[in-house]
């Protein structure tokens, strides 16, 4: 990456990660995860001000310099200080809406898995975003309880109104309807022209090989010709589109057993794919997948539940060059966390996630080639977890035009297992645990208390107490909790850790 002109220095629309649990707990103590790049390490935390669960749809937005602005589970948008933006409800509108929207009952939020929303800033405008969204009907069958993704609409954000606080300007305009012909959306992903200013904006269908497209420019969306190409898609599944930081290559993967990954070649000028290749999944690809390019371009990872594959796109032959990384080692938290979507973070690593858990995988240096790639399972721990596939997914807000593409991550952002483990430095004997006689030993030498709270495999609270700690340590007993897994939240000097624990008798 050595020669380019940085665009690291304005252009942080992806520094703040916001994760959500499916169920709002009546406490303050808040059901979110921040994972704040804007620190060196990148900083852990537990808003808990958060009033919004993401129950598949997720898209948290940063202003160019890093701080977050809004965000969105696919029903409403909250600003920065976590209230409901002006006019900011009602996104999505329709049965859908209507039965996972109402926060008064602890709906778990719009339910479309993975990149149903992205959020662009209008060009030459460091005020106003586009929020693009896929919205949800039902089948039209008698007491249909079948959905499909069937309409790509967005929405107009003007982050300055309301002393910076932001209003929607305009929302729910229909840019797709397949009303008439039910054809599935599927993840929509986005990259900059060749200009560096204007972003294609892509949207696949999910059956069939037909690729809407459409350019968002300083006069506002302009739809372009789609494209057939590659290997059609015969049933609705779900994975991950992502352009390579470059934005010279595409890759879009899905995880149904007669699936795997589509690569093409990409104009950026042009907007037109070429040069398909279609490389079958390996082995049965479970119910999640998900692929990342490395900073530089030359590796693609694909993550299929049990299994992560790197690809070197440089190789004369690229499907033979798939190497296995890494298999699910088995960690419960207390749900399996296997391999799903990815992410490239802006420290330059890629970010595996797992459904409904509270881990984060790592590959911490991605353009190396083989297992020196060096993935760790469950780097980091969140204080609360995420549910389904519900994390943003990024395009590379930093790339730049043709001639000068910058650089798409900063390795100089600190990032390591010793620095995003908060919880590595607290343990609790025995695990598993009959309940009775529990020793918790933690770092917090200083504090005189801590707060705990258990909860149960459903992101329940089943019991709570304020401990007495002495020289860091405490002791307690739960009690007669039935068998199982069980996250153990524990809050001291500021810091808020979890910690899985293993009911067994």
């Amino acid at each position: 990456m050595a020669g380019f002109t940085s665009n690291l220095s304005a252009q942080k629309h992806d520094y703040t990660w916001l994760f959500s649990e499916q169920y709002i707990i009546n406490n303050d103590w808040g059901e979110a995860s921040i994972l704040d790049f804007n620190s060196s390490p990148p900083a852990i935390s537990a808003p808990d001000s958060v009033q919004m669960i993401f129950g598949g749809t997720n898209f948290t937005m940063s202003n160019a310099e890093g701080e977050l602005i809004f965000y969105t589970n696919g029903c409403e948008i909250h600003n920065a200080r976590h209230q409901l933006m002006e006019n900011g409800d009602g996104i999505n509108p329709g049965e859908v809406h209507d039965l996972h929207c109402d926060e008064s009952q602890h709906s778990p939020g719009y339910t479309v898995p993975t990149q149903g929303a992205l959020s662009l800033p209008k060009p030459g405008d460091n005020s106003t975003y586009f929020l693009f969204h896929i919205k949800k009907t039902y089948l039209p069958a008698p007491n249909s309880n079948i959905s499909s993704l069937i309409q790509l609409l967005y929405t107009t954000i003007d982050s300055r109104a309301n002393t910076e606080m932001g209003a929607v300007i305009e929302k729910n305009s229909i840019l797709v309807d397949n009303t008439d012909n039910l054809i599935p959306l599927g993840e929509i992903t986005a990259v900059k022209h060749a200009n560096g200013q204007d972003w294609w904006i892509i949207c696949p269908e999910n059956q069939g090989n037909y690729y809407h497209k459409f350019l968002l420019t300083n006069e506002g969306v302009v739809e372009q010709s789609g494209q057939n190409i590659g290997t059609s898609i015969f049933r609705f599944t779900q994975g991950q589109s992502v352009f390579s930081p470059d934005g010279s290559k595409f890759a879009y993967i899905l995880n149904d057993e007669n699936e795997g990954i589509r690569l093409f070649d990409f104009d950026r000028e042009t907007g037109l794919f070429s040069n398909p290749h279609f490389f079958p999944i390996p082995d049965d690809p479970g119910f999640q997948a998900g692929a990342a390019f490395s900073p530089s371009g030359q590796y693609l990872y694909a993550s299929y539940n049990f299994e992560l594959y790197q690809y070197d796109l440089w190789a004369t032959d690229i499907e033979a060059s798939r190497i296995l990384i890494d298999t699910f080692d088995g960690y419960a938290d207390p749900i399996p966390t296997h391999f799903a979507n990815m992410q490239l973070g802006p420290d330059c690593r890629i970010y595996v996630f797992c459904s409904s858990c509270t881990t984060i995988h790592v590959i911490h240096n991605p353009d190396e080639g083989g297992t020196d790639c060096n993935f760790e399972q469950n780097a980091i721990q969140l204080p609360f977890g995420m549910r389904q596939f519900s994390n943003s997914i990024y395009p590379n807000y930093r790339l730049g035009p043709i001639d000068n593409p910058g650089e798409p991550c900063d390795p100089g952002i600190v990032n390591s297992s010793n620095t995003l483990l908060p919880a590595k430095g607290i343990s609790l004997f025995p695990n598993p645990s009959s309940g009775e006689a529990i020793h918790l030993q933690t770092g917090w030498t200083e504090a005189n208390t801590a707060e705990a709270i258990l909860f149960n495999a459903l992101g329940q609270p089943v019991w709570q107490r304020t401990l007495e700690l002495f020289g860091g340590n405490a002791n307690f007993q739960l009690g007669n909790l039935p068998e199982g897994w069980y996250q153990l939240s524990l809050r001291a000097e500021g810091e808020q850790n979890v910690i899985p624990l293993m009911i067994q008798r």
